[in-house]
């Protein structure tokens, strides 16, 4: 049913199967509403996306039994997955609604849909005690409908809850783990988060979620349609999206680009070439009648979302996807907010990342929030860890700054006896020579300017092999270049700690 293909850190390429076919993750699935879809299904399609989200609630409601008979496909006009929710929206928005579970669960197996949820009761943005009520109820639900959708060609959908209350979200995953029958896990409840870009919070929601469910299983997370989000989810595990936003942003004469959304009116330039914007300027959206800007603008919007997702998709591939975390991060001050998150995410995110893939790409390095890639602090920590071993018989250490290429650590291994020659490299941290060579001590590119808080964390890390060697009574001796700005930095230190110190360039 959902394969994996690719990983790094938590994110995955993978593959959903349906009844109609199938679904490369991470995926968008645009909202549809039948009775006022201003953008063609078909022009949804012909931007690359197979697969959208539509109401069953409201389906019946405005279809009743007719869309038993022509079945969701034959509504819609589309042949691609369709995944149906249940009318949990309205319950958040409107309080509940007029049909029961088993209604709204029995008529997404009669309409055919591919991807179909329960009638869960979303938590949003209140109080703690009424969070613990919408968390209770879900899960009775989704207890009642286990002998409804038990042997049914839809994949069921069980969503998560609690929002903000991570405490709950917690309780919410561990018992929807627990339950048989559902193929896909939700998170829901995101959207009023997003609307004040609180990003942290939902990435929050996110990984307590993910460090309980199950791993072979995909997570769709509800309401999430900005580029900003799409990196931060993907790399925590969330395999599926859907909003409406391409299309309310579209009504409203907003242009969504990857760092946040304008206002049409407000563009002198289209900052996009895709296949919407490449021949027009700001005027011709302007000059155009209102079906007709909404229209534009919705499509712009729908290939911008798909940018980002391939965009992600191929920083999986290749290994880099905490690089374009990085990339991302400058766009927003909440998207910085969300990245520096990922310190608290550290141990999962690790986990996830494969150590080896089929093509090595060397580390790009950019500032203080890249000593916190897997690929390099992996590294550090398992330095840190035989470096008690590595000094047991060592007479004295030479620490010098890394020369560069694989090739030149390797014509260094020479034997010096007693003494040990460590190199330092603002980053990577300390390098044994024994290690040198190693993925990523020489498979990295540095800026050559190098900021503070880079050079402060090599100097902590120097700290510690001084008190390690001095534990020991093991001399150290620091070569530096006074030219180097940051040498004279550590230069200065090592002389304060009573380490000797030795110019060389």
């Amino acid at each position: 049913m959902f394969t994996v293909k690719d990983m790094d850190l938590a994110g995955r390429i993978g593959l959903l199967k349906t009844k109609s076919g199938p679904i490369e993750t991470p995926s968008f699935l645009p909202v549809i509403d039948p009775a006022r879809q201003e953008l063609p299904l078909s022009d949804i399609e012909n931007a690359g996306f197979n697969q959208v989200i539509t109401n069953a609630y409201l389906i019946l409601k405005r279809f009743g039994d007719k869309a038993i008979d022509l079945g969701i496909h034959g509504v819609l006009g589309f042949k691609g997955v369709v995944m149906t929710d249940s009318g949990a929206y309205q319950v958040l928005e409107y309080g509940d609604i007029e049909y029961s579970q088993e209604a709204i669960i029995e008529y997404q197996k009669n309409i055919g849909s591919d991807i179909a949820v329960i009638l869960d009761v979303p938590t949003g943005d209140v109080a703690y005690e009424e969070a613990r009520l919408t968390v209770e109820e879900t899960l009775r639900r989704a207890r009642e409908a286990l002998e409804l959708i038990k042997d049914t060609k839809p994949l069921w959908v069980l969503p998560v809850q609690g929002g903000k209350y991570l405490d709950l979200v917690a309780l919410s995953a561990r018992e929807a783990a627990e339950l048989p029958y559902y193929s896909v896990y939700g998170i829901g409840s995101p959207t009023v988060f997003f609307e004040r870009y609180d990003l942290s919070t939902v990435l929050d929601m996110i990984h307590t979620a993910k460090r309980i469910l199950p791993q072979g299983r995909p997570v769709h997370l509800f309401g999430a349609g900005h580029p900003l989000v799409f990196p931060f989810a993907v790399a925590l595990g969330v395999d599926t999206f859907d909003s409406a936003s391409y299309i309310l942003y579209a009504r409203d004469d907003r242009y969504i680009v990857n760092h946040g959304v304008y206002k049409l009116e407000d563009l002198d330039y289209l900052p996009c070439s895709c296949p919407v914007c490449s021949r027009r300027s700001p005027g011709d959206f302007l000059e155009a009648d209102r079906a007709e800007r909404t229209r534009l603008l919705a499509l712009h919007n729908l290939y911008v979302i798909k940018n980002s997702l391939d965009n992600t998709k191929q920083a999986i591939k290749e290994g880099r996807l905490w690089e374009l975390l990085e990339e991302v991060s400058r766009r927003h001050p909440k998207a910085l907010e969300a990245l520096r998150k990922f310190r608290k995410y550290y141990k999962y995110v690790e986990a996830q990342t494969p150590r080896v893939k089929g093509k090595i790409y060397g580390v790009k390095v950019y500032d203080v929030e890249s000593l916190w890639n897997p690929k390099i602090l992996r590294f550090r920590l398992k330095t840190l860890t035989i470096l008690d071993s590595l000094l047991e018989t060592v007479e004295s250490i030479n620490l010098a700054p890394l020369a560069g290429s694989e090739k030149e650590c390797i014509l260094d291994i020479i034997d010096t006896g007693g003494s040990m020659k460590i190199y330092y490299e603002p980053f990577i941290g300390i390098i044994p020579r024994e290690l040198c060579g190693t993925y990523p001590t020489t498979q990295h590119l540095t800026p050559k300017t190098i900021n503070w808080p880079v050079i402060e964390d090599l100097v902590n890390v120097l700290r510690i092999l001084y008190s390690k060697a001095r534990a020991r009574g093991i001399p150290v001796t620091l070569v530096y270049c006074e030219r180097v700005w940051w040498h004279s930095i550590l230069a200065r230190e090592a002389s304060h700690l009573g380490v000797n110190v030795k110019v060389e360039c």
